[in-house]
């Protein structure tokens, strides 16, 4: 037993030795601000390769360089964090050895070194930008507090970028504008990219889905529809650019004419395996005020004068609907300690948003990992159990380079969503419309009656279906809340492929393949009685939507250290979108439940389908003179599926200037009394996709539905 144990010993022992003697380099160290804050979230690495860390909240960091990259050569360590000027020093990679580099950042106010995404697989630093583009960063999302919408958390961001929701509730949609309204027709949303890869960003109304069999899309008001950027958790975000002019997002040419927004996601970075985990609690409470009278009973302003039929039915002895009621905006006056309600607030409660997020990443000198999941729950201001949206999400990504001149990476995101919602406020089976209109006596609840029918102010004691189709009525707002059946279930996969070859020193050859998959399950039911329809009605439908996205990049790089640099891109673009819409509608409930489409009278339905390709080749050269004078200029030929039969392709250009004129005069210093002045101008052209099947003339018969109430 002792040998076995010496034995033991005597092995790990010799395998220590060997490691140490073939160990590599131990970089550790510290990052802070010109006046001594540790930066937190730094970037510390050696440039040319995947070997870095990032530093802990003191500003701490260490990450070890491989003993096969430890050779004893001279290499350059840089710091980088968003918001301060990078730093760099020149360093020898000894096996075995320990180095200790502080770096001490001064703040950058105007960003200058910071790396620009300007789209299609092309980026550039600050200072040579001849054009607007505006950078949010994850710590900016993170602060604006909005778990369920990106686009949300834009708002405020950025100069002349519009951000518009819905409304309040869970899973209200948003939509951007960039410097205004380019479009009385079409779109005016800008060109989503994630990671090199367009994405889906439309928000279709379930109500837009309809067959329109005797307009029922008109009769159902519809509810908050999201918006498909906003499968996206924004706690993957690592940075947004947005590309504001036709100068700066031409490269995208005939998709481009209402701006880009290129979204970065997280990624991994060499050293330890980190781990974070985050929880965000945070309550909306709505504030109200009751601005509805107390003292006077059902009026009967807009109602024809004279009785209503079966009134004395529907009505029994309330007062507060009178058979004989002619036009008058006030009733009596109620008498003294009549209990009155308030029909504001009996409705909203204090709403609750859950998010949680766990995120792991690291790796080495030649693999970098990502992956997270996401949890965000929110509970919305209305009572009630049709007020809520939840989304899950994974993601992993990752990189792997294949000796020195290969590298591959992978990005895949996994969303499902799904929301239950209320209808619209301003139709009469909306939420607000009924409690607003409800006479300050009637007490909404229960909102069924004895014989399991709505319970109106109108009609309290309501015996049959027919008798609510007498007169205009608005519905119980719980009744609203608690019976119509409206949600939206999606699944979704994002998913890109890149490999990357560098043949030679100054050539870098990129290959993209990415897809933008998703199905979107929808249905908006009215039930028995509603105000809407007191029939009933639904509408069911399934969409799904397929973008295959393509994209070719060569770059060549000339940089010989002296005063004239330049690059030169080449790059070809094949898109593939592919929509269906599977739709059914019915009308006339058999019985009160279940919503579907099996439990209605009268049902139709309605296949639509729509396909799309591009075909584009584009082209940039961008020419740096003496560190001062930034020179790009670009095009790009599209070929759309959609343009007309005559004209099937188009060229888009862009060129740019800008001169940075204090370099002239005191070097790459911010110092003097102008630290930093630049000169620019841009000139760039874009053009708008036309719509599927816009060449073909068709005539349609469209019923106007409106009852003039609300």
């Amino acid at each position: 037993m002792q040998r076995h144990l010496l034995s033991a010993i005597t092995a790990l022992a010799l395998t220590a030795t060997v490691a140490f003697a073939q160990s590599g380099t131990t970089i550790t160290g510290r990052v802070t601000s010109d006046v001594g804050a540790p930066l937190g979230g730094a970037a510390v690495f050696i440039a040319g390769t995947n070997i870095g860390a990032q530093t802990n909240d003191d500003g701490s960091y260490t990450f070890v360089v491989p003993a096969s990259r430890a050779t004893g050569a001279t290499v350059t360590l840089t710091a980088r964090v968003i918001g301060y000027t990078a730093r760099s020093v020149s360093i020898a990679l000894t096996p075995g050895a320990t180095l200790n580099e502080n770096f001490t950042l001064p703040v950058n106010p105007f960003h200058l070194g910071e790396v620009v995404v300007t789209g299609a697989g092309m980026s550039t630093t600050r200072e040579r930008l001849g054009v607007t583009i505006n950078r949010v960063d994850s710590s900016a999302l993170r602060r604006s507090n909005e778990p369920q919408n990106i686009i949300a958390a834009l708002a405020a961001k950025a100069p002349n970028v519009n951000v518009r929701t819905q409304s309040g509730e869970p899973g209200a949609g948003a939509s951007v504008v960039i410097r205004g309204e380019a479009s009385l027709t079409g779109t005016n949303q800008p060109l989503f990219v994630v990671d090199g890869q367009p994405i889906d960003n439309q928000t279709i109304s379930t109500s837009f889905l309809a067959v329109n069999l005797g307009n029922l899309s008109d009769r159902q008001g519809g509810t908050v529809t999201p918006n498909r950027a906003a499968d996206l958790n924004p706690a993957d975000i690592e940075s947004i650019e947005i590309l504001k002019g036709s100068a700066a997002s031409a490269i995208y040419g005939a998709r481009a004419a209402n701006g880009v927004v290129l979204i970065t996601t997280k990624r991994g970075h060499a050293g330890v395996t980190r781990v974070s985990v985050s929880s965000t609690l945070s309550f909306d409470k709505p504030r109200l005020v009751d601005f509805l009278q107390h003292d006077y009973a059902q009026g009967s302003l807009a109602r024809a004068a004279g009785p209503i039929p079966d009134a004395a039915a529907t009505c029994g002895s309330t007062p507060d609907c009178s058979p004989t009621a002619g036009r008058t905006s006030w009733g009596a006056k109620l008498p003294g300690g009549t209990q009155t309600y308030d029909h504001m607030g009996e409705l909203f409660q204090t709403g609750l948003t859950a998010d949680d997020n766990v995120q792991i990443s690291g790796g080495n000198d030649r693999t970098t990992f990502f992956s997270s999941v996401g949890l965000t729950n929110q509970n919305g201001i209305i009572k009630g159990p049709n007020n809520k949206y939840n989304r899950a999400s994974f993601r992993l990504k990752g990189t792997q380079e294949v000796g020195s001149k290969v590298t591959l990476s992978g990005n895949f995101n996994y969303v499902d969503a799904r929301g239950l919602f209320v209808q619209h406020g301003n139709d009469v089976s909306g939420l607000l419309i009924g409690a607003l209109r409800t006479p300050p006596a009637f007490n909404n609840q229960p909102y069924l009656n004895s014989f399991g029918l709505q319970r109106t102010y109108r009609f309290p004691n309501a015996t049959s279906v027919e008798a609510f189709n007498c007169c205009a009525y608005y519905d119980n707002p719980f009744f609203a809340q608690a019976s119509t059946g409206n949600r939206s279930e999606v699944g979704r996969a994002l998913s890109n492929f890149n490999i990357e070859w560098r043949p030679l020193t100054w050539l870098n050859v990129k290959e993209t393949l990415g897809g933008d998959y998703y199905t979107d399950s929808r249905l908006q039911a009215l039930p028995l009685t509603s105000a809407n329809d007191a029939a009933g009605s639904v509408i069911r439908a399934d969409q799904t939507n397929l973008i295959i996205d393509h994209n070719l990049l060569a770059a060549a790089t000339y940089d010989q250290g002296g005063n004239v640099n330049a690059t030169f891109t080449l790059g070809q673009n094949l898109n593939s979108r592919r929509y269906r819409q599977l739709s059914a509608q019915g009308e006339g409930l058999i019985a009160p439940a279940p919503l579907s489409i099996e439990n209605t009278v009268a049902q139709t339905g309605l296949e639509f389908k729509s396909l799309r390709h591009i075909e584009s080749y584009f082209g940039q050269g961008e020419l740096n003179l003496y560190n001062q004078v930034y020179l790009t200029a670009g095009l790009r030929n599209d070929g759309f599926s959609t343009f007309g039969a005559s004209q099937r392709r188009h060229t888009f250009k862009k060129a740019s200037a800008a001169w940075t004129f204090t370099n002239l005069l005191h070097g790459d210093q911010q110092s003097g009394l102008l630290s930093f002045g630049k000169l620019r101008v841009a000139y760039g052209e874009t053009g708008r996709e036309p719509d599927v099947y816009s060449a073909l003339n068709a005539l349609s018969t469209i019923v106007q539905f409106g009852s003039g109430y609300g």
